[in-house]
């Protein structure tokens, strides 16, 4: 076993209806807490394949963080998540962790629009 001081750690939370729709209905200046373009707030993220594809929504923390950094971000996630949606009631246990794999991801966009392309931009975009 060797111990891998190189890859990134995700925490994040599965997306449900509840909390997509909260997310599609979020204030314009709230989105940038979750569109990815900021370290400081989350990202969208999907796992699976098309038939099976799940969309994750957390926070890309690097490296070896503390233990007693845990809990922070955790609070920290589910702070941001109460401002954005928040009718959507996300129980700390829901904030799981996951190894990325490979390049970061695009940022992602949770829009209620029904283009999958928004002008002057690149990168995935996510519809509902």
């Amino acid at each position: 076993m060797k111990l891998d001081k190189t890859t990134s750690l995700f925490f994040a939370t599965k997306i449900d209806s509840k909390l997509r729709e909260g997310l599609a209905l979020s204030k314009p200046g709230d989105k940038k807490y979750f569109d990815g373009t900021s370290e400081e707030f989350l990202r969208v993220m999907e796992i699976g394949d098309e038939k099976d594809k799940e969309r994750w929504i957390g926070k890309i923390i690097k490296p070896g963080p503390a233990v007693t950094e845990i809990d922070d971000i955790q609070r920290n996630i589910l702070s941001i998540l109460r401002r954005v949606a928040p009718n959507a009631r996300i129980p700390a246990s829901a904030v799981k962790i996951f190894v990325l794999q490979g390049a970061l991801a695009q940022p992602a966009v949770i829009d209620d629009e029904e283009s999958d392309e928004v002008e002057g931009s690149a990168g995935p975009y996510i519809t509902y």
